[in-house]
């Protein structure tokens, strides 16, 4: 039976590249506003060949709609950028903590559990983050219960 390698990611995000006009229709950014944004160097599109449509990577398809995000807040574009540029330097941290933590998740109609392991060393208690329509908290119980 094959082993399933946990620092494998499911998909190589650099191979996932979008045309402007997905990255318009995926995040409802203009391409005039996606054009302003790279003039103001707030994103890089992809290097291209002369003829050819801009490209964004996967990275950057995911700071736009960070940014747009912020900008429907009421933040400034400046500011929306920062909170976006401060958001993506969180996802790596964010991603190697649930990695590491995640045992499981069990999905149910009403109420979904995910089990992050071992609270300490002395494999006592489990803690499970849960999930009850938008209600979501924590629970922490004994492994002899």
């Amino acid at each position: 039976m094959a082993k399933e390698n946990q620092n494998e990611p499911l998909i190589d995000s650099s191979k996932l590249i979008f045309g402007i006009g997905q990255v318009q229709k995926i995040t409802g950014v203009s391409g005039r506003q996606l054009r302003y944004w790279e003039e103001q160097r707030y994103i890089t599109p992809i290097a291209q060949q002369k003829g050819t449509q801009r490209q964004y990577s996967f990275r950057t398809l995911f700071l736009i709609f960070h940014i747009q995000r912020y900008l429907s807040q009421g933040f400034t574009l400046q500011t929306a950028v920062e909170k976006a540029n401060e958001f993506e330097k969180q996802m790596p941290i964010l991603r190697t903590f649930v990695k590491a933590q995640l045992h499981g998740v069990e999905v149910a109609e009403d109420r979904s559990v995910i089990d992050f392991g071992f609270k300490d060393d002395t494999h006592q208690q489990r803690v499970y983050g849960i999930v009850e329509g938008d209600k979501t908290y924590f629970e922490i119980k004994n492994v002899d219960d």
